[in-house]
């Protein structure tokens, strides 16, 4: 007997109900942090709810739907509904525990347990953690700004007790985020249906032809770096919980900390470094800064690079278009970016030659991977030159395939050789052939009309966009105490750092919702919108709801021209 087929809106939500079974497991990770903080288990029921409602609502979906029937092909746009569908929900499974924390009794009737933030700021965390952008609404008492009080790292939070749970929580999801929602759920269930939702995600790193194996093999590298990462930061000074979470968050290239201060809480702490009393622990300021960078650097690179420097193919990996390109930005960035602040920084006081060498090294790097740490009190002090570059950075962002936001160095680096092929050909005659070649992950190939045209496309939507956010942002009433200009600075910058998912803010929320309580919720909602477009890339969006809101309307209009024959 012919099993009854499963398409359209059946299939895309009972695929659905598969992906929201997967993100109910996720959000139980966290409380794996409780094994080790036993005393924050009143914030259990937090996760545990939010969890279950996924899992059980995933199942239903999927039995109801899809279950035992024959699971026909997407139609054109269904993939980009059911992307934009699986990520509303992981944002909104992560974005519960915050918002729950508020309802004491469900956390045993400890009110102080209890985040303060409100849905809208819930919802802002989990979109900013699983976009992998960094900006944050997370209160600072939540923070682990204590001491490091032994050389192995035992952290202190004096504030709120239940700071782990939640910091771990923060990280996860920007591990999960960077990876790829889709590209997890691949590696463990094999479908047809995967390579458009692959694809469609982002990624374009298929390392071996099977889609599955290629997941695996991006998820295993990805761990690979977390441990070595952490491992490495541990070494460093770092406590062991606070050198997993900021290695997830690095490689993720998302920008969460365990501190308010970000990493410069450690650079200041142990500035030159020092031998503790285990020999064989030396706490550095600069080894942390050093190990991060290398950790963002290796989030914001296509994982087929990963591979073929792991197979000892260096022409491949150092030839990339990408991998040149980022190395001709990264020296450009650091000496721009050092010497402005050498002279600028802090309206023009200055720094000495090897801080400023520092600082403007770090903030080439965390601009130009769209990641948001910071080894410096604050981005207004770097002066307006490290302002430009930091928005010139970030909008080109890190490489196709790779955890970091940005138009992607691919699109640019395609642009640049676009206008250098029409500079060095201008003047040739219509038949000769000029060659029009790169050397992208691991082929010499001839780049196609095609390939630039949807790298300008993409280019001026990213441009168009930034123009209405900022002047959507404009509309809303200034921080006290800045003038219009410094308040457009503001807003320009704050929405590209959500676009871009670089994170670095140049805000001071606190003080904006003291101010306008009732503007508030509507800033954040924009950037958060920001933040989700950013990362899915605006078309997959456009697509879905055009399939949601379009074709509906395009089919009752045909169906409506087809049955007036038949009244008349």
């Amino acid at each position: 007997m012919k099993k009854a087929p499963a398409k359209g809106f059946r299939l895309i939500f009972g695929y659905l109900g598969l992906f929201l079974a997967f993100e109910g497991v996720v959000i139980l990770f966290p409380l794996l942090t409780l094994i080790f903080y036993p005393g924050e288990w009143k914030v259990l029921l937090d996760f545990i709810i939010p969890a279950v409602f996924d899992i059980g609502i995933g199942i239903l979906l999927y039995k109801l739907l899809v279950s035992g029937r024959e699971k026909m092909r997407f139609k054109p746009k269904e993939d980009a509904v059911l992307l934009v569908l699986i990520w509303l929900g992981a944002i909104l499974s992560g974005a519960l525990p915050f918002f729950l924390t508020q309802f004491a009794f469900l956390n045993f009737g400890d009110a102080n347990a209890s985040l303060g933030m409100s849905f809208s700021e819930s919802f802002f965390e989990a979109t900013s953690g699983f976009t992998t952008t960094g900006l944050t609404l997370f209160p600072k008492t939540a923070y682990l700004d204590g001491t490091i009080s032994s050389p192995l790292g035992v952290d202190s939070c004096s504030t709120y007790g239940y700071s782990h749970v939640f910091l771990f929580h923060r990280a996860f999801m920007q591990f999960i985020g960077g990876v790829g929602l889709v590209l997890l759920l691949t590696s463990i269930i094999a479908s047809r249906q995967n390579f458009k939702l692959y694809f469609a995600e982002g990624h374009n790193d298929q390392i071996v032809p099977n889609l599955a194996k290629s997941a695996k093999i991006i998820f295993a590298v990805y761990f690979g770096w977390v441990v070595v990462g952490s491992l490495g930061l541990w070494l460093a000074g770092m406590p062991p919980f606070e050198a997993i979470c900021t290695s997830m968050g690095c490689l993720g290239t998302g920008g969460f900390s365990t501190r308010s201060e970000s990493i410069y809480f450690f650079s200041k702490m142990m500035p030159l470094g020092e031998v503790t009393n285990f020999s064989y622990v030396v706490k550095s300021g600069l080894g942390i800064e050093i190990i991060t960078c290398v950790l963002m650097l290796a989030g914001a690179t296509s994982l087929v690079l990963h591979t073929f420097a792991l197979r000892g193919k260096f022409k491949d990996f150092f030839g990339d278009i990408e991998v040149v390109l980022a190395g001709a930005l990264l020296v450009i960035g650091i000496v721009i970016c050092s010497t402005s602040i050498t002279y600028l920084y802090d309206e023009g006081q200055g720094l000495d030659f090897l801080t400023s060498l520092r600082y403007g090294s770090y903030f080439t790097v965390t601009s130009l991977t769209t990641s948001g740490y910071a080894n410096f009190p604050s981005i207004l002090k770097l002066g307006p030159v490290c302002y430009l570059m930091g928005w010139i950075l970030m909008t080109i962002g890190g490489g196709m395939g790779s955890t970091a936001g940005g138009i992607k160095q691919y699109r640019i680096g395609l642009l640049g050789k676009e206008f250098y092929w029409f500079l060095r050909y201008h003047d040739t005659s219509d038949r000769t052939i000029s060659p029009r070649v790169v050397r992208r992950l691991g082929i010499v190939k001839q780049v196609d009309d095609g390939a630039v045209k949807e790298a300008r496309n993409y280019t001026l939507l990213v441009l168009v966009f930034f123009v209405i956010g900022t002047v959507a942002l404009l509309f809303f009433p200034s921080l006290p105490g800045l003038s219009q200009p410094e308040w457009f600075q503001r807003c320009f910058y704050e929405f590209m750092n959500g676009f871009t998912s670089e994170g670095m803010s140049s805000m001071d929320y606190v003080a904006y919702k003291a101010a306008y309580p009732g503007a508030y919720n509507g800033f954040i909602w924009i950037l958060t919108m920001a933040m989700f477009f950013g990362r899915l890339e605006i078309l997959p969006i456009i697509f879905a709801l055009w399939r949601f809101i379009i074709d509906p309307i395009r089919e009752m209009r045909l169906n409506a021209k087809k049955a007036r024959p038949s009244l008349e």
